[in-house]
């Protein structure tokens, strides 16, 4: 009877653990741990979240025609569930024509606030704007939405543990 009140009181608190699924690795120059989520299919883009001691890496590849070569003043809009709330991010990797964007925070014992945003409030889309005058726009699914709110809130906290 003991055994069955204390699984009953320990059962709350296994639901509020998610199931963080992040792929773990090892760095191959630093032998350091890393975590990635792989890459992850959105409208028109694929989405890999990367983390090592020094960054978490926002790795976007984007498959269309409107934006594709990408330099250091192209940006990311982000817009958040209710459509009043933005967040813009311009590419921290280098110039490209292969439609490879990167958003980067660093990692350290404290989490950016940024980023504390983005793993706290659901995204509704993601606007890239670079040299041609057309922005490329993707809007995401409630689905979606709360797989990577779920992804992105993972990797916030689970970016500690690799420091």
């Amino acid at each position: 009877m003991r055994y069955c009140m204390l699984f009953a009181a320990l059962l709350p608190l296994s639901l509020l653990g998610q199931d963080c699924s992040l792929k773990k690795g090892q760095d191959a120059i630093t032998s350091k741990p890393t975590l990635t989520t792989g890459f992850i299919d959105l409208p028109g883009t694929t989405l890999s979240i990367d983390v090592n001691s020094k960054e978490i890496d926002f790795f976007f590849v984007l498959n269309n025609n409107t934006v594709k070569c990408l330099d250091e003043e192209t940006e990311a809009t982000i817009v958040f569930e209710g459509g009043k709330m933005k967040s813009q991010f311009k590419n921290s990797g280098s110039m490209n024509c292969d439609g490879i964007f990167h958003i980067i925070f660093k990692n350290s014992a404290y989490t950016p606030s940024q980023l504390t945003r983005l793993a706290s409030k659901k995204m509704i889309s993601i606007q890239f704007s670079g040299s041609s005058p057309k922005p490329f726009i993707i809007t995401l699914t409630p689905e979606q939405q709360q797989n990577l709110l779920n992804l992105i809130s993972c990797v916030s906290k689970e970016a500690k543990s690799v420091l």
